[in-house]
């Protein structure tokens, strides 16, 4: 069976990267998951995960991808400081995303990467850097006839500051990703008819359900939620991700006992997993 998409697990953890032997099973680096089709690199979220992506990318002479950021809280772009690839003058790369301030997203990114947080801005990188407002709009991402053309659509996600859900789609087969999202009845109306048959779910997984109770409001989900959402929509396969950076290897292996008792078709992320789907 041929497969459409690679996808690819970087950095798995919410909130902050937790640099630590006990967290060595599932990963420590915050948010970043890849998804290759034929000749393009889709990348959801751009946590600390991106530099080994980057290094990835490089080693294998690939110098183009598309950014797709679920929202700008720091866990979720402090590894564009290190993406190997701003760095290379033969690099093309497109970020998407909503805006976050007045100036929209651009002024976002320039006041994140810059003095006096960084000392190289985005604007004196050598890459070829393009920034795309995306919110509420679906687009295409082509990069000629080899790599044949990705959908894009996104949606608003419930959390505060706001974020985007992405679904990608090639040849029929779409991949959602589900970043910071506190469920409510009305998201998850608007999710299942959003993610309609999608191959893959990349889900917020922050909490578990009775840690979620403790936490309404913050604007994240459980693994119990998420598998109940799979199983109700028909989800073909469940990765649970972005977890709370307190839970170590041991507890997440049981919690991963438990969510397959749940739904068979559920999955913790661990940093170099990798899923053909």
């Amino acid at each position: 069976m041929e497969h459409i998409w690679k996808v690819t697990v970087w950095g798995v953890r919410g909130s902050f990267p937790m640099a630590d032997a006990r967290f060595l099973r599932y990963g420590g680096n915050t948010s970043c998951i890849s998804a290759e089709h034929g000749g393009h690199t889709v990348v959801f979220d751009a946590g600390s995960g991106l530099v080994s992506l980057g290094n990835d990318l490089l080693k294998r002479g690939r110098k183009s991808v598309a950014l797709l950021l679920g929202h700008l809280h720091i866990d979720h772009v402090m590894g564009l400081f290190r993406f190997p690839l701003l760095y290379d003058r033969e690099a093309e790369i497109h970020i998407y995303g909503a805006g976050g301030s007045p100036g929209g997203l651009k002024e976002s990114l320039e006041m994140l990467a810059g003095p006096p947080w960084w000392p190289v801005r985005l604007s004196e990188c050598p890459a070829q850097i393009y920034i795309h407002e995306v919110s509420g709009k679906d687009f295409t991402l082509s990069q000629g006839e080899e790599a044949g053309q990705i959908r894009v659509s996104s949606m608003s996600g419930n959390h505060p500051g706001g974020s985007l859900i992405y679904r990608v789609e090639a040849e029929d087969v779409g991949v959602v990703y589900v970043p910071d999202c506190e469920m409510d009845p009305v998201v998850e109306r608007r999710l299942e008819r959003f993610a309609g048959e999608c191959a893959l779910m990349i889900w917020d997984a922050n909490f578990t359900e009775r840690d979620h109770e403790r936490h309404k409001g913050w604007g994240h989900s459980s693994w119990e939620e998420g598998a109940a959402f799979g199983r109700r929509a028909g989800i073909s396969r469940m990765l649970m991700t972005h977890y709370s950076p307190e839970y170590t290897d041991e507890f997440l292996k049981n919690e991963e006992d438990r969510a397959k008792l749940e739904y068979e078709r559920c999955e913790f992320a661990k940093e170099g997993m990798v899923i053909r789907i």
